[in-house]
């Protein structure tokens, strides 16, 4: 379709469209229709295997009670201990209903009267329900009841009640569930109100595993289709089930008019999508021309190429989406200008890193001399000159100077060449080990929570170190009055996180978006210089990590140490060789943490 106007795409895309969606959801709906008789076809078999269950079960109680009664009658102990015959069938037959048969046997299980029947399938099912039995002499299963006769204590024998399962029981089954039955006694049929020829076709089918299958299926007999259901008889004895027949040819056929007449409709309903495909492709048309060659002249850099007519439609909106499109373009190209001219601006903060970190250095020699000479005038004075206190200060200032110094450079020079596999449980239970002391000074207690599965990360120890005792020492500052420290580590799939929590007096919300800059401080002194947490931070950060803060004022702070699980590559973790100068600090990072200070959320804003 390379070649193709957009009009002809737009008609082909349109009549595909109709043809993948018009036919199949007819086909869809015919499916439906089928489903559906299928569906109520089996509600209605289900319906009726409930009532012919309800149905057998009952008939089930008539027939042990109706047993039950005639063991009772004391008329019938004599005859059964003298093994009157006559007399007995005379009891029982006495008011027994049309169809029913009778039986009686001895206590040692001899029949007496009626059907000779296995003496252990008597007895198991002395009053128990019915039983299904094949008779010795007899082509019909029996279902009987048996109930035993007490004369003195002890059993004297049974009677029974049963019928035969024949075709005069199926239409009892055929009238209880509404639907053509068969009844399967022991896996053969003995009696259904199929048609003859549909019975006939039924006794050819692997009956056993028809039972053993269950469920409701679909099967042809006599020309005809049947949707068939198994239910299973409650007996005892041989095994007995009905299967129960629906016909469903009828509704089949009005199904399959319904989905030819669906298939007419679908084809009318095509070709008039084919011929809207036709008129919409000739709307769509022209507003995109229009749109093409906008679109040219902007890849010339033209932004003032004039757009189709303003319109409710979708054709209206995507010009109007274009323009806008063209917009942020344009706003995008200014944003590229400014972000040059960023990049210019931290190239120049990179340059005054590497100037500050020359002169951090350069200027501690000097210091370290001044103070070592104003050692010597210490010790060599007298110390009751009252121009002493000059020199004390002098030393102290000096000694702030240092601090600071030797901060900057911290800040400004690359990591060592120390890292190595770190497990940080150790390294926490160190820092709290060397911090104890000042910790039991100001009563505060210590909790620690550490992760035993915690895996190891590769690190420098001293810098972590650093940064942990700085976090110790600060929460020790918050808490001078007693508290508790808390210390916790944990992992997750791809990080590895410290956690230093105490219960001080929290960091005002007005402070916590500069405690990373450089020289923020709160605390006076030498102490104070602001540089702690600013060089803490950019250590973590050249561990490819994170450190984040969380305070409410009242209730203490918590800094979260966040470290990934690869924290350096391999030229960063790898040693290097001896007698090789450590690499030179990377100009762009040199001043980080300064630009991070003033940037906390990272967002590329001009420092």
């Amino acid at each position: 379709m390379r070649g193709l106007s957009l009009r002809t795409k737009v008609f082909f895309l349109f009549a595909g469209a109709a043809l993948l969606t018009v036919v199949p959801a007819f086909v869809l709906i015919a499916q439906a229709v089928e489903s559906r008789v299928y569906e109520r076809a089996t509600e209605e078999l289900s319906r009726a295997g409930e009532a012919l269950a309800f149905n057998w079960a009952l008939e089930d109680e008539v027939l042990l009670s109706d047993a039950r009664l005639r063991a009772l009658d004391a008329a019938i102990v004599d005859p059964l201990l003298e093994a009157d015959t006559a007399q007995i069938r005379r009891l029982l037959t006495r008011r027994l209903a049309e169809g029913r048969i009778v039986v009686a046997a001895d206590s040692a299980g001899q029949t007496l009267i009626g059907p000779a029947l296995d003496s252990a399938v008597i007895w198991r099912g002395v009053g128990r329900g019915s039983i299904i039995t094949q008779p010795e002499d007899g082509e019909l299963p029996l279902r009987i009841a048996v109930w035993p006769v007490w004369a003195e204590g002890r059993t004297v024998g049974v009677v029974g009640v049963g019928t035969e399962l024949d075709a005069r029981v199926a239409r009892r089954l055929n009238d209880a569930s509404g639907t053509d039955v068969a009844l399967v006694v022991g896996g053969r049929l003995v009696a259904t109100t199929l048609v003859d020829s549909a019975a006939a076709e039924l006794e050819g089918v692997d009956l056993p595993l028809v039972l053993e299958r269950g469920g409701t299926w679909k099967r042809l007999l006599a020309s005809r289709w049947y949707l068939y259901r198994v239910q299973p008889l409650n007996t005892r004895g041989a095994s007995a089930a009905v299967l129960l027949f629906r016909p469903v040819g009828d509704e089949l056929r009005i199904a399959s008019g319904i989905r030819r007449s669906l298939f007419g409709i679908g084809a009318l309903a095509l070709v008039l999508a084919l011929v809207l495909a036709g008129v919409v492709a000739r709307i769509v048309a022209r507003p995109a021309q229009a749109l093409a060659k906008a679109a040219t002249r902007l890849a010339e850099g033209d932004f003032g190429a004039p757009l189709p007519p303003s319109s409710g439609d979708e054709i209206g909106q995507l010009a109007r989406t274009f323009g806008q499109m063209r917009s942020a373009i344009a706003e995008r190209e200014a944003r590229l200008r400014s972000a040059q001219a960023e990049m210019i601006h931290r190239e120049k903060l990179a340059a005054m890193g590497r100037l500050v970190a020359q002169l951090s250095h350069e200027i501690n020699n000097p210091i370290y001399n001044i103070q070592n000479c104003l050692e010597a005038l210490i010790r060599r004075g007298d110390p009751d000159d009252p121009n002493r206190e000059f020199l004390d200060l002098a030393r102290e200032e000096l000694s702030r100077m240092a601090v600071l110094t030797r901060q900057l450079l911290d800040q400004s020079r690359p990591l060592s060449d120390a890292a190595t596999a770190l497990d940080l449980n150790v390294m926490a239970r160190r820092v709290l080990t060397l911090a104890t002391p000042r910790l039991d000074a100001h009563g505060i207690r210590c909790k620690t929570d550490f992760d035993a599965e915690l895996p190891a990360v590769v690190a420098h120890p001293d810098a972590v170190q650093q940064v942990l005792a700085n976090l110790v020492d600060n929460a020790v500052d918050s808490m001078l009055g007693g508290g508790t420290l808390r210390m916790a580590t944990r992992a997750d799939e791809e990080a590895v996180e410290i956690v230093v929590e105490d219960s001080g007096s929290g960091i005002p919300d007005e402070h916590l978006p500069h405690i990373f800059e450089a020289f923020y401080t709160t605390k006076p002194g030498v102490r104070g210089v602001g540089l702690g947490l600013f060089v803490s931070e950019g250590i973590i950060r050249g561990h490819r990590g994170r450190l984040t803060v969380e305070s409410r004022m009242g209730e203490g702070s918590r800094f979260v140490i966040h470290l990934p699980r690869k924290t350096l590559g391999p030229t960063l973790s790898a040693p290097h060789d001896r007698g090789t100068r450590a690499p030179a600090p990377d100009p762009v990072n040199t001043l980080a943490g300064i630009s991070a200070a003033k940037d906390p959320a990272g967002t590329g804003a001009p420092v």
